[in-house]
Parts: C-alpha cells; structure tokens; sequence
C-alpha cells in the first residue's frame, strides 16, 4: 500500500511540475514579447499573480482534494460506544482558502444505533464548522472590524479573488467576537474564582499605572441608544512641545463591556500583568459618571489609588458658568473663564469655586449654568487637586479614554446610517479592541475551530 501510495504521489507531482513549467514558459515568452501590443509591467504583474494563484490552487487539490480517497477506509469506531463500523459515503465539502477555494471529498461514518455520524479527515485536518479556512476567517474578521461587512466582501474578490458573501463576513467576525467576550469573561470568572490575577514576569514595576474609562452610544434597530463601555490600561511618558513637556500615554491596552461591573473586572485582570501591584502610583481617570467610581475604582483592589477627575469636563462646567453670566461668546466671559480655568489647574478647586459664587446673575436668564458648575465641583472637590497632580507628573486629562471609545467603538459602529442588535455591536467592539490592543495574535495562537456538528441522515420509513 506504502509503495502504491508513493508511486501515485510521483505521477501526481510529475505532472504538476509538467504544468507549471509549461505554464511559466509561456509566461515568459509573452512577458519578452516584442510588439506594439508588448505587456506592460502591470500585466505581467497580474499574469504572475494568476499564475501563482493556480499554483496554490492547484497544489491544495493534490494535498487535501483527495486525500481520504487515497487511503483506506475500513472501520473507525464509533466516537459514543466504541463499535467498530464501515464508512458509509463519501460527502463533498466546500472549504474556502486563501489560495482558492477547493471541494474535499472525505469519507463519512454513521453508527445507527448511536445515531452518531462523524468524519475522521474533519477531525483530523481540525475542519471545524465553518467553510472559511482559520487564516481566511481571521482576514476576514480583522477586515470586518474596520469596514462595514459589504465593503469587506467587494475588497476580498477584488484583491484576494475570494468570493464571500457580506452576510458570512458578519457572521465570522461577530464569532470571533464572541469569542472574544467569552475569554475575557472566562479570565475574570477565574480571577474571582481563584482570589488573584497571576501577575506574570514584569521586568520593571511601571512607576505609574493608569485606569481611564468612558461609554459611549451606538444606535439600536429601534432608533434608542445603548451604551458601550470602554476602559484604557496604559502607562505615560513626556515628550517635549513648544511651550512645556507634554503627557502622553503609550502601550495603551483596552477592554469593552455593556455593564459597568463587567468592565471593572476585566480593567483590572488586564491591569494586574501590567504592573498593578507594584506600580508606584495607580491612577484611575474619567468624567463625572459615577459607574466609573463605584465600578471601575473600587474593582482594582488598591487602597492607595489614586481618583483624577477629567479637567476638560470640569473646565466646560466653569465655561458654561461665565457665558451665563456674561454671555455667551463675550469676551468677559471669556476672559473670566480663561482665569477660573488657569486657577483650577495651578491653585485647586477652592478659588474656582469663589469665583463662581461671586458670578453676577443676569435677571433675565437661568442661573442653573452656574448651579450645576457649583454642585459639579463641590461634590468631586478630592478628585480635583490639579497642581498636586501635575507636580507628580500624572495625566489630568481623559483623553486617551474618549479616544478609545471612539476607537473601539465610534470609528467602526457610530458610522452614519448604522444601527446594532446590542449583542452583535459589543462582538465587534471586541474584534477591535483585540487588535487594538496587541492581543489579536495571542488570541488566534490559540484559536481553535467549533467542532462540526452532523446531521443524521434521513432514513425511508419501513413499509
């Protein structure tokens, strides 16, 4: 059988080679054709990619297209009770890869009092559920991450001449990110279960640690609005500008949730290999939502964090409350402003706040600009010591959080027009925060396919 087998796969690559070479003789005889009618460098270009792709194609079918019908069948047993039993038929399968797209025949086997049915090439070559071969699945969900599924399908038969259907494009890429979701439930379900985070090898404690979150809308296919969650892990260097060195965070790593308390847990079992514990100062960032400090604070398990509230948010409360008392777009409200901004950055929030209740207040307009600025301010005052802060060196802005949520969600889900089923819209919210985040390799290292599952073959009933 051994030689039999070896002489057959002789014959086959002989007259593959036969093949090839003729083809790429005939390809160089017309690429040094000398004529009004000579191709140009982007013909023989698309030429050489025809070629290869044939080559691919071709060499997949001698690898996989008959491989079960080049081996004996005989018996397997049964994957229930362990009888042996005879393969039944051969079925087709379409299997599509990066070098076309190819029809295996493999043999299939039913045990009819298990009502079992199973294919050993599937198991074997780790076939999974989808037609879509694993690295063709990853381009695909990679692709659907960043562009709306229908421009995902135009671009691969474009450029890579695979046909897929927009609809299968969706389906892969909310799998994936599905599956995704699933390995960041499953690492916090273990974190809580075991009472730690394995802290991995970290070859230096990062001196400051950063926890920065936001939310933002998507639209609903009824027009509402939900509220996806996004969290930042990252650590910050200076870097020199004009007037003054400027913060900005670097190795940023993100995490996404619906639920407050699911992204707390996942913010902090992503921050504990970065360094939590041992960082000199941890450092949680973020607006006035208070999901972000009874959630997201509390999670990290650090009695020492340190609570930064957003200093952009805080000035737009200081700027609405000089535009109601001086009008909006006057320059004195815009010098007030300027001056209670540049005090709550270098003195704290006390001067500001005596500044606000100092503010005229015109009879004929609302003074609730100023109420909310009081009552913001007065409420979050331990979150706003701005010059303690910046003589750490620590980030007083939010900003590398709203850019993710714009990044992970807004880029991709907000485009105009869109409306999300809740559940698929936080999928690929994953997809891209994976990618984002340098995760996505580690993730398809792992990867490994759905089992196929098989239907029982419709039996005629007995007369």
């Amino acid at each position: 059988m051994a030689d039999k087998l070896e002489r057959e796969m002789e014959e086959m690559i002989e007259k593959a080679t036969e093949r090839f070479g003729q083809a790429l003789r005939e390809l160089i005889r017309w690429s040094y054709e000398e004529s009004d009618e000579a191709p140009t460098v982007a013909e023989i270009e698309e030429k050489i990619r025809e070629w290869i792709g044939k080559i691919g194609e071709d060499s997949q079918s001698m690898v996989l297209g008959q491989m079960d019908q080049r081996r004996r069948k005989g018996k397997r047993a049964c994957p229930r009770c362990g009888e042996r039993v005879y393969w039944t038929r051969y079925e087709a399968r379409r299997y599509v890869t990066s070098l076309g797209t190819l029809r295996i025949e493999r043999a299939y086997y039913h045990h009819g009092a298990c009502h079992c049915g199973w294919v050993p090439l599937d198991e074997r070559l780790k076939l999974g559920d989808s037609e879509l071969s694993p690295f063709v699945q990853e381009m695909v969900s990679y692709l659907g991450g960043f562009m709306p599924f229908e421009r995902v399908s135009k671009y691969l038969q474009r450029f890579m001449g695979i046909e897929i259907s927009h609809d299968t494009v969706n389906e892969t890429t909310v799998q994936v990110g599905e599956r995704l979701r699933e390995e960041q439930e499953a690492a916090v379900q273990r974190a809580w279960a075991e009472g730690e985070v394995p802290t991995h090898a970290i070859e230096a404690a990062p001196k400051q640690l950063y926890v920065s979150a936001d939310g933002i809308n998507h639209r609903l296919p009824n027009g509402q609005g939900k509220e996806l969650k996004v969290a930042a892990i990252y650590e910050t260097e200076k870097r020199p500008n004009c007037a003054e060195e400027e913060i900005h965070a670097r190795d940023i790593e993100y995490v996404v949730a619906s639920e407050a308390e699911a992204l707390a847990k996942a913010a902090y079992v992503r921050a504990v290999p970065r360094g939590l514990q041992k960082a000199q100062e941890r450092v949680v960032l973020g607006d006035g939502a208070q999901w972000i400090w009874n959630r997201v604070a509390s999670a990290l398990k650090v009695p020492d964090c340190i609570e930064i509230l957003d200093f952009y948010h805080a000035t737009a409360y200081v700027w609405r409350a000089g535009e109601c008392a001086f009008g909006e777009g006057t320059k004195q409200a815009k010098s007030w402003a300027q001056q209670a901004c540049h005090a709550l950055k270098h003195e704290g929030p006390l001067p500001v706040l005596k500044k606000l209740r100092a503010l005229p207040v015109p009879k004929s307009v609302s003074a609730e600009p100023i109420n909310n600025a009081l009552n913001y301010i007065q409420k979050r005052t331990h979150r706003m010591d701005y010059p303690s802060y910046r003589k750490k060196g620590l980030q007083i802005g939010s900003g590398s959080a709203e850019s993710g949520v714009l990044q992970v969600v807004g880029a991709r889900i907000n485009q105009p027009g869109m409306r999300w089923n809740g559940a698929r819209a936080e999928s690929v919210a994953h997809v891209r925060a994976a990618i984002l985040s340098d995760r996505w390799d580690r993730h398809w290292a792992s990867h490994q396919p759905t089992p196929r599952r098989y239907r029982r073959p419709s039996t005629r009933p007995v007369a």
